[in-house]
């Protein structure tokens, strides 16, 4: 499905994958992994650590969870391609705290609803991949597939049909349930913020919202893109001024050939008439 190897066109899936592999491991060498999971008690309250909100999703504290999520972004660095590194860094800023924002509310609801039972979120970008994936699947059509027969029989119709986005499915599917159950709770906001975002009910016209480019590089690019359009234009401009110099003058030789030639015409007809050689 991916024609393009590596992160050709892909700088900020290249960044984010770079991060998330980089961060996860600083944490387990320097063993910050206790800091990074939230619990709504003791961490909210009373301990106030109000900055764990902000930081629950920059890693991983599971090499397994890391492993599917750096296969996840792989995939889906095509729909980079489709949008750009500009929109695409501005989704995932967009969904880090859209996501965030939701998985703190829905945990803590979840802990009243359960009576404190459920008091646990993990930490790692999850909920962020599964709103990348909620998107890819809108904006990608379905290419082709294959269907799985349930018997060996030659005439047998019976099976289970499968696009070409199985593969990532059925990662998106370990990521989320790596942690059973509590991995659940940040898929489902990823998977809602995610179509939320495809169907334009994000609030604040966040969609349409855009990172500066010198983020991702546009503005440097740009500015390159146009000194070489600039020197360019002046190139075609020095060469068509040449070329209309060089028409210019044949016309002008050419008139002055014109006239000489009917000069000398009119000059032998009056010499033949004249009596003249």
């Amino acid at each position: 499905m991916v024609t393009t190897s590596g992160f050709t066109n892909a700088p900020a899936t290249r960044a984010i994958l770079t991060f998330l592999v980089s961060a996860s491991l600083a944490t387990s060498i320097l063993s910050l992994k206790p800091y990074l999971p939230l619990k709504p008690t003791p961490h909210l309250w009373p301990y106030l650590q109000l900055w764990r909100i902000l930081t629950f999703q920059l890693a991983y504290t599971s090499s397994t969870e890391l492993l599917f999520s750096a296969a996840i972004i792989y995939q889906l660095r095509v729909l980079e391609r489709i949008w750009g590194s500009r929109k695409f860094a501005s989704f995932v800023v967009a969904s880090y705290g859209l996501c965030m924002a939701g998985t703190v509310s829905l945990g803590l609801v979840s802990k009243m609803l359960t009576l404190g039972w459920w008091g646990y979120i993990p930490s790692g970008m999850t909920a962020i991949i599964i709103s990348l994936v909620a998107v890819w699947r809108r904006e990608l059509p379905r290419l082709g597939g294959f269907k799985i027969l349930l018997d060996d029989s030659s005439t047998s119709t019976r099976g289970i049909e499968l696009s070409e986005k199985w593969t990532i499915y059925l990662l998106t599917a370990q990521l989320a349930l790596s942690q059973f159950p509590y991995g659940l709770l940040p898929a489902l906001v990823g998977w809602i913020v995610g179509n939320a975002w495809a169907d334009e009910l994000v609030p604040g016209g966040l969609v349409r919202w855009r990172v500066p480019g010198w983020i991702v590089g546009e503005d440097a690019a740009g500015k390159r893109g146009r000194e070489q359009y600039e020197g360019l234009r002046r190139r075609l401009e020095e060469e068509n001024q040449d070329g209309m110099r060089e028409v210019s003058d044949g016309v002008a030789r050419g008139r002055q050939g014109g006239q000489e030639e009917r000069r000398g015409f009119l000059g032998g007809v009056g010499r033949y008439f004249g009596g003249g050689t």
